[in-house]
């Protein structure tokens, strides 16, 4: 900065899973984004702060180099467990599917950044740790005990199912949720990748975006109308016709992990049961 004591304004952003602000530098040209890892809104609100912030950091200096994302600046433990990084200006997807404008041009272009992240991440894949995460969402849903049971039940199989046996896992955003992608100046930037982890599975990205997709029309009571451009999202992801085929086999059990996480959010009491329903009845099925 060129001048530190410049005039600095604050916006808050919402909504967040933690206490995000945007602050700009008056005079400065620039703007930066601030994620306070120890002032959690959402949910969640007992983890390790520093540990997240210090995880969040790394995972961000390692990916820019793969994909596009805010480049990260700084941390700080001693200011709420703050994490700083550059300020992405435009749009996020959720803006694009609200409006339903250029829905399958904003998909494919993210398709092609989540190929570009799985296939440049590749390691081992760890089931367990795969189930672990959707347990872990099943165990705070309030479902009802014969819905839990169901549903549990059904996981159990695809658990054993040899259809997600796959040579490599890779780092999944794992939060692909609509407001976590930007677009500015034409380029798609992932953001919020504090839950990225390793070891996962490349459908689990692919079935969170897609149950978003379903719920938008689904709101909208066209729940039909998703399905041309869900399968025009996995084609764009997809290298061949055999990839497509072994990934919309898959994708049933992690489109009924993101329907939960939906489900987890809604305020309406009646569309929240219709997505634990879909959720149960998709995660039964062995194809999309």
């Amino acid at each position: 900065m060129r001048n530190k004591n410049c005039n600095i304004r604050e916006f808050r952003i919402r909504p967040a899973s933690h206490r995000v602000c945007r602050y700009e530098f008056e005079g400065e040209g620039f703007s930066v984004i601030a994620k306070f890892l120890a002032k959690p809104t959402g949910k969640i609100k007992k983890y390790d702060t520093k540990k997240a912030m210090l995880n969040e950091y790394y995972k961000l200096k390692k990916l820019e180099k793969i994909i596009e994302i805010p480049h990260p600046i700084a941390t700080n433990a001693h200011f709420d467990c703050v994490l700083v990084t550059e300020y992405i200006p435009g749009k996020p997807f959720s803006w694009y599917l609200k409006r339903e404008k250029d829905l399958d041009k904003k998909l494919k272009d993210i398709a092609r950044l989540l190929r570009k992240l799985h296939r440049n991440t590749q390691n081992h894949y760890e089931k367990e740790k795969e189930f672990a995460k959707i347990r872990s969402i099943l165990n705070r849903m309030p479902l009802r005990s014969s819905t839990r049971k169901r549903y549990e039940q059904r996981l159990e199989k695809w658990k054993n199912c040899p259809l997600l046996d796959t040579k490599h896992g890779c780092l999944v955003h794992h939060d692909a949720t609509p407001a976590n992608y930007l677009f500015h100046r034409g380029k798609p930037y992932a953001i919020d990748l504090e839950l990225a982890t390793k070891h996962g599975h490349c459908v689990h990205d692919l079935g969170i975006l897609c149950a978003e997709v379903f719920h938008h029309f689904a709101r909208k009571g066209s729940a039909r109308a998703s399905i041309p451009h869900i399968k025009r999202f996995l084609r764009s992801y997809s290298r061949d016709e055999k990839e497509y085929r072994r990934i919309k086999k898959v994708l049933p059990l992690y489109m009924s992990y993101g329907l939960l996480r939906v489900a987890w959010r809604s305020k309406d009491p009646k569309h929240r049961e219709y997505l634990i329903d879909k959720a149960v009845d998709m995660v039964g099925k062995s194809n999309y």
